[in-house]
């Protein structure tokens, strides 16, 4: 059994915003349409603010996909914010604006939660419990690796280095790609199937998302050099009780990924290969597993430092801490911050802050 999760966001750090209405057109209407169609069950983790941008007609179709059971909606920061970078009251009020946003246009209360960038520590499953939250995604990868929990005496060091350095264009990007080929799929090694309990200040189910399968899933769906949907299935097809693919929407037909764009019918070759049948992920099964995940996300190396070592970001947070009200939630916005954001993004958060302030909306 497999299960799918598609992550919609917006406020996308490098997408512009006059692009909006093309991803809408590229990626979300005929990924949805698509699935719909072919009824395959899916999670949708779609951030309040994204619901709120979306025309009337894109809405209808995720409140068909609820009503046939063929969609399953997750909770989610409301803003896309980085919850371990904030105050406790305001991951609470980022988690709860999620909510009503979804009980309001979708008429659901979601029990599966999703934190943006997958950025986690333990207390976040204490909040979520106390607001109705059952189940949390978490990283796969991090939840392996957390088996030392101080990362200035252990550094997490990245699974597959020579993939990044391809995908950045450092060095010789051939063989770099060659080389992390190779290490991408020796880290399927370390995918286990089904759910975990997470130890944690309220303990709370958590279904893991693999990065390193998304990966995979990526190139084959991609048909990257040496390649395709069949391939991708070939090296997968010893996992089973895992979500495929776990990440965003905006790849499938908008966004290429290293100059390749994956269409959505070439991302589901990749299901069809595997000939698993699809399931939401809340029918995984549990794997009797109990495990403490660190503080985390899931970039690279696990850290959250793509969202909190440049100074623009050091700057932005700290702010960001003192904020109240609806700007609030653009200032906190993850988008402004990482991974690579167009100065547009960035801006928004400064303008929220600065207009926050000079209307009241700060606490001193």
């Amino acid at each position: 059994m497999m299960a799918l999760l598609l992550h919609g966001n917006l406020q996308y750090a490098e997408i512009p915003k006059a692009e909006v209405g093309r991803v809408i057109e590229k990626a979300y209407v005929p990924v949805l349409s698509t699935l719909l169609k072919r009824e395959i069950p899916f999670a949708l983790n779609i951030t309040g603010f994204t619901l709120e941008l979306l025309p009337g007609d894109v809405l209808r179709l995720v409140r068909e996909g609820i009503e046939s059971g063929l969609i399953e909606v997750t909770g989610t920061a409301y803003s896309h914010a980085i919850l371990p970078l904030l105050s406790l009251d305001r991951v609470e009020a980022q988690v709860r604006k999620d909510r009503e946003v979804k009980e309001t246009l979708l008429e659901v209360s979601p029990k599966l939660f999703f934190p943006p960038e997958l950025a986690y520590d333990p207390i976040l499953p204490a909040i979520l419990r106390d607001n109705g939250y059952e189940t949390v995604f978490v990283d796969g990868e991090a939840l392996v690796l957390s088996n030392h929990l101080n990362r200035a005496i252990k550094p997490v060091k990245p699974l597959y280095p020579h993939l990044i350095k391809a995908q950045r264009g450092e060095g010789n990007r051939y063989i770099n790609y060659l080389l992390g080929l190779r290490e991408l799929k020796k880290s399927l090694k370390l995918v286990f199937p089904g759910k975990v309990t997470l130890e944690a200040v309220k303990e709370i189910e958590a279904i893991p998302v693999w990065v390193n399968v998304n990966t995979v899933v990526m190139l084959g769906a991609g048909r990257f050099p040496l390649m395709n949907p069949g391939k991708a299935a070939k090296w997968l097809e010893n996992l089973d009780d895992i979500i495929l693919y776990g990440t965003d929407i905006e790849f499938l037909g908008y966004r290429p990924l290293a100059d390749y764009l994956i269409t959505v019918d070439s991302f589901l070759e990749v299901f069809d290969a595997l000939g698993r049948e699809v399931k939401p992920p809340s029918g995984l099964p549990h794997s009797g597993r109990r495990l403490y995940l660190r503080t985390s996300s899931w970039a690279p190396d696990k850290s959250l430092a793509i969202w909190s070592l440049d100074d623009g970001n050091a700057r932005l947070n700290l702010l960001s801490r003192n904020l109240r009200g609806k700007k609030a939630f653009l200032a906190e916005n993850s988008d402004a911050r990482g991974w690579e954001p167009l100065p547009e993004r960035r801006l928004d958060a400064f303008r929220a802050i600065y207009e926050a302030w000079r209307d009241g909306e700060w606490e001193t």
